[in-house]
């Protein structure tokens, strides 16, 4: 069982603390969250970069990934928000506005190989793009030594709205949100393959079950290195069961994001636990995350810890949960 966590368990810890965590739980990868006050933040230059990537290859660390705050669904200056209930159509919903420069993956004309209800074109100011952009050459530079998978990058849905109810049709904001994500994957795709880095979309936000990001990924040029990261809780607490959620993400899935908690009853809010300590059915979702995995021909998926101890300073300490964590999967 190849034992990962995020750096969001330990705020503020330096790279030399994060190392000696690990080493005590007995994990090889880390996600490591990319923030201000954080040993990896965005805009670090290549020295910085490469004295974190060299001492965590050292330390027989994984980069497991580059857990990034971009949200491809968010709307920026410079898109326009037209849904087919505008009465657009179809695929009109933030196309870049009249004679913008428009960034183009790979030089290629606009739209040209993507869908029609997803054309790549996208204003060159875009915010959201070129901060995804940026993160991929980030991700690049840290998991230099990485003796597994390349270089990958976890974003956020983030379209700021409510997540549509089980079974029902998405807004028409939410369904342009879908297509923004879109567009933004697909102009990005063709800098992620040259850099040899795959693009993680989390089950978050207004995107939390495997339904609601399989909306994206439908629009998703089928070339583009998109997978999916299971965390366990979203789509559990938005009322998708584990093998809906498994079943949907069959040929997407990345790795599965561990964490418990208790439901409050008749909401979507959950209270944090220790890992068994709750009442996510963990051992249900590892059983069914390997199975998928085992389908990839990976017969040791990676288990990874997302302890929310940054926005949560009231949990114990992210090694208590590493070991609480294994000791549930032993």
């Amino acid at each position: 069982m190849p034992l990962a966590f995020s750096t969001l368990g330990c705020p503020g810890a330096s790279l030399a603390q994060v190392i000696g965590i690990a080493r005590e739980a007995g994990a090889t990868g880390l996600e490591l969250r990319a923030a201000a006050g954080e040993f990896i933040y965005p805009g670090m230059d290549a020295a910085a970069c490469s004295a974190v990537a060299g001492e965590l290859a050292d330390a027989g660390l994984e980069v497991l990934a580059l857990a990034s705050y971009v949200r491809v669904c968010a709307a920026s200056d410079g898109t326009v928000a037209v849904s087919v209930a505008d009465g657009a159509a179809p695929g009109a919903a933030d196309g870049a506005a009249d004679g913008a420069a428009v960034y183009v993956a790979g030089g290629a004309a606009p739209g040209a190989g993507y869908p029609a209800d997803a054309q790549a074109g996208y204003p060159a100011e875009d915010p959201v793009l070129a901060e995804l952009l940026a993160a991929f050459d980030l991700a690049a530079a840290l998991s230099t030594g990485n003796t597994g998978q390349g270089a990958q990058v976890r974003v956020f849905p983030g379209a700021g709205l409510e997540p549509c109810g089980v079974g029902e049709e998405p807004s028409p904001a939410l369904a342009a949100a879908d297509l923004r994500a879109a567009r933004r994957l697909n102009a990005a795709a063709g800098h992620a393959r040259d850099l040899g880095v795959g693009i993680l979309l989390e089950t978050h936000d207004s995107h939390p079950r495997a339904s609601d990001v399989a909306r994206i990924l439908a629009h998703v040029e089928a070339d583009a290195p998109v997978k999916v990261i299971w965390d366990l809780m979203h789509p559990w607490r938005h009322d998708e069961t584990p093998e809906r959620t498994a079943a949907l993400l069959t040929e997407s899935l990345a790795y599965a994001q561990y964490k418990d908690g208790v439901r409050t009853p008749d909401t979507h809010d959950v209270v944090l636990t220790l890992p068994g300590e709750g009442q996510l059915p963990l051992l249900r979702m590892n059983a069914l995350a390997a199975e998928i995995a085992a389908m990839q021909g990976i017969f040791d998926p990676w288990v990874s810890l997302e302890w929310e101890r940054a926005w949560h300073p009231e949990l114990p300490p992210v090694g208590q949960a590493l070991a609480s964590l294994k000791a549930l999967l032993a």
